[in-house]
């Protein structure tokens, strides 16, 4: 057997290399005949008065007869293509196991040696040596694809459709995506939904009845069926770029977070118990010195930098948390990982009827799923003691999903209630932290840019004008440049007059309801009239006394005459 293959081998090259080296010969005959016949061509068409004159001018130049030589060499090559075709052998292979049989031979004697035999032999002879490479290496493709599992076969087959920015819109659903080629060249920019296509995910009944087994109601159902229902879902959402690195990060973050606080604790070497005795004296020893006896490297346990508890929390920007839940999702939706059912409202509590409901949905090959729900409206008691003895199986809130707990799981089962949930937690996130630009305008939405004003610049172009087209006066001109100053606002015009006209000017403030002005808040404080009114009253009981005083010359020796006692005043 080995003997066999070796021949079998041994004779793919020997047609190889006859086939190769027959169809270098003839490109180089042909080229030869081709000139020679060229030369002799334009000899025998010429008049003899262009002969004798090129005659002259090769004696002129001392060439030598050229026609003499052009027919020693035409011999030459006439023998040496007679005994090269003589001694040639082409062969064509004949059987498909790769045995060659070398009597369908060709041998072609030439007497007339014309241009269209030798290209008809030349193409024929191609043709033979190209079939023989086409068939080799069909055989070989042949038997890679048997080597090829059929899981892999997508990713060698050609496709029909190469994906682009500008494609039509077209409804994709969990599994569905764009070729493999033009997805792994460009996987940080394409989505691997492609642009432009609307998603859909079909929603499952979980608890499925003998009815609904009877019509097929199953994960691989077709579209015609009642009992499977489609919800659209945003692009941005299920159809972004699938970022590996953005997942590296947020899946570490929450790994180290859940690490916690690490209690290890080691000690330096001034910590450790005992004495801080010197290892050894340096004094006349010849040698470095040397530390403490308990020095790092000497006493067990001694660190240079020690490990303090400390929390292993690492810092991340929670909009790289908040894309990557996204991506994680997209993800999800591109691998057909995602379901989605109608409830888990189950009415028995008993393992193998959730089993056979969860296999329905997931398939038999699924190793671990997490089933998310919103609360207790869509989720009951009987599906939770039911859930607690699966080990491959979480059971989640919405509120619990994360990134880690996505990846950690194969698959991922969605109720409604909770699908539209997360959705618009994902939507309403960026409001909530308030990442988005704000307008001072009612409705938070931005301004439309004012129309210019029609000739608004008039005066100015006038005035320019008007400089453009006068005599130039220099000192007018320094007159107006000095006028003028840089702006040191860093809002508004930049140059400003030196004198502004409205410098004193002060800008009052109108009001409608003007506010009481100040001496009214202290009124009771300063209310004289009352006082007054008091004074007068009291009075009139020490009018005597006035008089004394009056007329006490000691007090009031300088007094006028025409002062007169109080009461005499009041009487008239």
């Amino acid at each position: 057997m080995f003997l066999k293959i070796k021949r079998t081998c041994l004779e793919e090259k020997l047609v190889n290399i006859v086939s190769y080296s027959c169809t270098e010969t003839f490109q180089k005959r042909k080229l030869r005949t081709f000139n020679v016949r060229d030369k002799l061509s334009k000899v025998h068409t010429q008049n003899e008065k262009i002969a004798n004159f090129d005659e002259k001018k090769k004696n002129l130049t001392t060439s030598g007869n050229l026609f003499e030589r052009i027919k020693k060499a035409d011999l030459k090559l006439l023998k040496r293509m007679e005994n090269s075709i003589e001694n040639d052998i082409y062969k064509k292979q004949e059987d498909k196991n790769n045995s060659y049989n070398f009597d369908n031979t060709r041998r072609v004697h030439y007497d007339e040696y014309d241009n269209e035999k030798m290209e008809e032999l030349g193409n024929d002879e191609l043709r033979c040596s190209k079939k023989n490479v086409e068939e080799i290496s069909d055989q070989d493709r042949k038997k890679k694809k048997k080597k090829i599992p059929d899981e892999y076969k997508f990713i060698f087959e050609r496709p029909k459709h190469y994906a682009d920015i500008n494609d039509d819109p077209i409804i994709r659903r969990p599994g569905c995506i764009i070729d493999i080629k033009t997805l792994m060249r460009n996987n940080w920019t394409f989505p691997a939904v492609g642009f432009n296509s609307k998603l859909e995910i079909p929603i499952y009944k979980f608890e499925t009845d003998k009815q609904d087994e009877e019509n097929g109601n199953h994960h691989d159902q077709q579209d015609g069926n009642c009992n499977v229902k489609y919800i659209s879902v945003p692009n941005d959402i299920f159809g972004l770029p699938i970022r590996s690195d953005i997942l590296h990060k947020c899946y570490y973050f929450y790994r180290s977070a859940l690490a916690g606080y690490t209690e290890r604790m080691q000690l330096y070497k001034w910590e450790w118990p005992g004495s801080t005795k010197k290892y050894r004296s340096q004094k006349k020893s010849g040698k470095a010195r040397m530390n403490w006896r308990k020095t790092c490297g000497r006493y067990l346990g001694v660190k240079n930098h020690p490990i303090r508890p400390f929390d292993q929390r690492t810092k991340i920007n929670r909009k790289l948390l908040w894309k990557g839940m996204k991506i994680l999702l997209s993800a999800k939706f591109a691998q057909d990982q995602i379901k989605v059912v109608d409830h888990f409202l189950v009415k028995s509590h008993k393992t193998k009827y959730t089993v056979k409901y969860l296999r329905n949905i997931l398939g038999t090959n699924c190793n671990s799923a997490l089933l998310v729900h919103e609360g207790k409206t869509d989720m009951n008691d009987n599906f939770a003691w039911a859930c607690a003895n699966i080990a491959s199986i979480k059971r989640e809130n919405v509120e619990g999903v994360n990134i880690y707990n996505l990846l950690k799981y194969r698959y991922v089962v969605f109720t409604y209630k909770a699908l539209k949930n997360i959705m618009y937690e994902l939507k309403i996130y960026p409001y909530k932290m308030k990442w988005l630009p704000t307008y001072a305008t009612p409705d938070n939405s931005k301004a439309p840019k004012p129309q210019k004003v029609k000739n608004w610049n008039i005066f100015w172009l006038e005035k320019k004008k008007r400089n453009q087209f006068s005599y130039f006066d220099k000192d007018a001109l320094k007159k107006r440049i000095q006028e003028w100053k840089w702006s040191s606002d860093l809002k508004g015009p930049l140059k400003v007059k030196k004198h502004d006209p409205y410098k004193n000017f002060i800008l009052t403030k109108f009001q409608c309801n003007d506010p009481p002005p100040e001496y009214i808040r202290y009124e009771y404080l300063f209310n004289v009239d009352k006082e007054v009114d008091n004074v007068y009253d009291d009075s009139e009981g020490n009018f005597p006394l006035v008089d004394e005083i009056l007329h006490d010359d000691e007090c009031l020796g300088y007094i006028s005459d025409l002062s007169t006692p109080l009461w005499e005043l009041r009487g008239n």
